[in-house]
């Protein structure tokens, strides 16, 4: 059908008498491509099938926190409370339709086309409208059957939590919308597959025990300023109080890279419960002028949104560690009474003993989102700077092991030997600087296994590692690959599957990820494997490990061709791989290295 937005009728006697509501949603418009030509050839039937696709769908929206708000003929209009949540059920509609039509002759499918925007809606009794829905209208026209078109709206929420293949279409004239409007699409290809990868998450994890603890989501801090270039400073503001809070035994802490996705979004604190899947939320704000610092606080039920505690803390720049530790301590008590306060104090970490170094640092991590060398190298030299002014600040030490052990994994290094030695040194300093630094603990523990095969001095720092930060993703996450490599799959498979829990979404998931993938593949699950594997692939494809075990997975599947084509495109990763080298440093031992390296040749990759 054209792409009028519709214009539903009020009902009678409504008019002007009731109150417009205006309120920000994601928009979703789909429409039923060559809906003419299906009626011309039986109006009917098609009128019937359009009819059930339209239940179908609205099934679907409701299930995934949606309102439908309009039909018009063949389409379907609907509002969403964020982005990721309208995508996703984009997605679901897609595959959903897809997998009906393969049993369908190709001139009786019905595909559709759909258009995502972010926007304020008007609604008046039950009206729904306003240029919002009027520029989903107008996207779905530029999508690909079988894709979907977005606005830069959404694009910007959902490049993170739902990375995909998006294809810039730059800035598009749409008919009666007054400014040209930014638009991405993915085409049917993408859709499908990326919903094939993203369908498979969630439900293994969610049959996972139920976690006893209470969970938190500590989300970036804003700021105030109209200049945003100390906004890297506001939202790694809260790296600390994650880290304090997240020693506590009784409290389970979401990581800082899966809440990094809200930084710049429209503040929902129920929309945060509910992709997190945590009870409690805290959010705040920070103005810094000079050497003053201002820091707003709210503390709020995830379920209700209702506020449990909000506070103003008041300093100097030279005040941050005592702020940072009196919002941790009022978390804590404000959350769960039994959370003991010695307990809070075992877990806050040394502090820097210069602002300037915990500055480089939270610089360092803002840089390092993506895989890519330029990035990791970046953020090591910011961590090198930081290390070099205050040489007992073990975060920055931590995160600077972890650049030079991801140098050495994906290839990049110009010296093996200098680099392990430097993620080893690294390490061993944050430890040395604090006994209780779980990431510090938990990659010395990763490189004794990894690096040196030490699988017994690895798996002990590992548990001190959970011990000391039972939040810690990569503890687990690290523990998990241990026990693999010592053929305890199930040990494995439960730790990976915690450390998920733990930061589901953000920059660095996708590592998390192919841990799981890899558990699940020395578990011989394999089509698991390959759910997670492709998810983090999705994400960043150029990660080497990953695709080794997404390779070895499709071939236990079964699935040949699958893997000769993810060999193709590992071998443009790591032009210079070979099976020999990949046998040398690999920490797998006996029959599992064997298999693996078994299934590498059967994709073609070269001995």
């Amino acid at each position: 059908m054209p792409p009028e937005a519709p214009k539903p009728q009020a009902k009678p006697g409504a008019g002007s008498r009731q109150r417009i509501e205006r309120r920000l949603a994601a928009v979703l418009y789909a429409d039923i491509v060559d809906f003419t030509a299906l009626m011309q050839r039986a109006e009917e039937g098609t009128h019937r099938r359009v009819g059930t696709e339209l239940q179908r769908m609205a099934r679907k929206i409701e299930r995934a926190h949606g309102r439908p708000f309009g039909i018009a003929g063949d389409a379907l209009m609907a509002e969403f409370p964020s982005p990721a949540e309208a995508l996703r059920c984009a997605l679901a509609i897609h595959v959903s339709a897809a997998r009906r039509n393969a049993k369908l002759p190709g001139d009786e499918r019905m595909v559709f086309r759909i258009g995502l925007n972010l926007g304020e809606i008007m609604v008046q009794g039950d009206r729904t409208g306003g240029t919002a829905v009027n520029v989903a209208a107008r996207l779905q026209a530029l999508a690909e059957p079988g894709g979907i078109c977005l606005s830069a709206a959404v694009f910007d929420q959902v490049r993170r939590t739902v990375p995909a293949a998006y294809q810039d279409l730059g800035e598009q004239r749409l008919k009666n919308v007054r400014d040209p409007v930014a638009a991405y699409a993915l085409p049917a290809a993408a859709c499908g597959s990326l919903d094939g990868a993203l369908a498979a998450v969630p439900h293994r994890v969610a049959d996972a025990p139920e976690e006893y603890r209470s969970s938190l989501a500590v989300l970036p801090f804003r700021t105030l300023q109209p200049d945003q270039a100390d906004a890297y400073f506001a939202e790694g503001i809260i790296d600390d109080i994650i880290r304090e809070l997240g020693g506590l035994q009784d409290l389970l802490v979401i990581s800082r890279s899966s809440t990094a996705g809200f930084a710049r979004a429209p503040l929902d604190v129920r929309r945060v419960g509910r992709e997190l899947d945590v009870r409690y939320v805290l959010h705040g704000s920070v103005r810094r002028s000079g050497d003053l610092l201002r820091i707003a606080v709210e503390l709020c039920a995830a379920e209700t949104s209702n506020v449990i505690w909000a506070d103003r803390f008041d300093g100097r720049m030279s005040d941050l560690f005592d702020l940072q530790d009196r919002i941790a301590s009022r978390v804590a008590t404000s959350i769960a009474p039994q959370l003991r306060r010695q307990e809070l104090e075992r877990a806050q970490r040394k502090r820097p003993n210069s602002m300037t170094a915990y500055d480089l640092t939270l610089q360092a991590l803002d840089v390092s989102h993506r895989l890519d060398r330029a990035s990791i190298e970046r953020a090591r030299d910011l961590l090198k700077e930081a290390c070099a002014i205050d040489t007992n600040y073990g975060p920055a030490y931590s995160h600077l092991a972890s650049f030079h052990l991801w140098l050495v994994g994906q290839g990049w290094s110009d010296d093996e030997q200098e680099d392990r030695w430097k993620a080893s040194t690294a390490a061993r300093k944050a430890i040395e600087s604090d006994q209780n630094d779980a990431l510090g603990l938990a990659i010395y523990g990763h490189i004794q296994s990894y690096l040196l095969k030490d699988y017994t001095a690895g798996q002990a720092y590992l548990e001190r590692a959970i011990a000391a930060g039972p939040s810690c993703a990569y503890a687990w996450a690290y523990s998990s690959l241990t026990c693999g490599y010592l053929g305890d799959v199930e040990t494995s498979v439960n730790r990976a599957e915690r450390a998920v829990r733990l930061s589901p979404i953000g920059p660095e998931a996708y590592w998390l990820e192919h841990f799981l993938s890899q558990a699940y593949y020395l578990a011989g699950r394999f089509e698991d494997a390959i759910a997670w594997g492709q998810m983090s692939a999705a994400r960043v494809f150029a990660n080497a490990s990953n695709l080794r075990c997404l390779i070895a997975s499709y071939v236990g599947a079964g699935r040949l061709k699958e893997a000769a084509d993810t060999a193709k495109g590992f071998m443009q990763v790591m032009p210079s791989f070979c099976i020999s080298e990949f046998l040398e440093r690999t920490p797998l031992k006996g029959e599992q290295c064997d298999l693996f390296a078994m299934r590498l040749r059967q994709a073609g990759l070269p001995d």
